[in-house]
Parts: structure tokens; C-alpha cells; sequence
């Protein structure tokens, strides 16, 4: 009965030339594209952090690496310098190697 009531006043509008009733907005489009927005801003954040941490890491490992041969090879501190030079390899490794690979996942 109230289908009747609507389709009969719809009629009466349309018949008597008022404007149509503005549609409202499609918010599950609206939704969409934000949430796409935000999407492929969080990807290029990720991806600028992530370079970023890659830069800061060979820094780093270059620089173990160069002071642990520096102490190893002229005899100062020569234990430590074995110690520096492991541990940049491992740095080098890790940072080039392992660190991507577990981002793409």
C-alpha cells in the first residue's frame, strides 16, 4: 500500500514538472577511493622507508668494515678488529640479502 502511495506521488511530481529529487551521494564509491588514496600512500611511504633503512644500513656496514681492518691490520686492537670485520660481513648480509627478501614478503 505504501509502494502505491510512493509510485502515485512520484507521479504527481513528475506529471507537474518539479525537479527530481537530487540523488544522494554514493558513499561506497567515496569509501573506495579513499581508502584506495590511502593505499597507495602507505606504499610509497613503506617504500621510502625502506630505502632509506637500506642507505643507512651499507653506511653502517662500511663502516664496520673499514675501521675493523683498519684495527686489525695495524695491530692496535686485533682481536677487536676480527670481532668488527665478522660483524660488518654479517651486517652486509643481512642488510642486502636477507632484509629484502623478508619486505617482498
Amino acid at each position: 500500500m505504501i509502494e502505491a502511495i510512493a509510485r502515485a506521488a512520484a507521479a504527481r511530481v513528475h506529471a507537474l514538472g518539479v525537479l527530481d529529487v537530487p540523488q544522494p551521494p554514493n558513499f561506497a564509491s567515496i569509501l573506495q577511493q579513499l581508502a584506495q588514496q590511502f593505499t597507495s600512500f602507505m606504499t610509497s611511504l613503506l617504500t621510502t622507508i625502506d630505502s632509506t633503512i637500506v642507505i643507512i644500513a651499507r653506511l653502517a656496514y662500511v663502516t664496520v668494515l673499514l675501521l675493523g681492518i683498519l684495527l686489525y691490520f695495524t695491530h692496535a686492537e686485533r682481536r677487536l678488529g676480527k670481532d668488527l670485520i665478522k660483524g660488518g660481513i654479517i651486517l652486509a648480509v643481512l642488510s642486502e640479502f636477507v632484509f629484502p627478501l623478508i619486505s617482498r614478503i
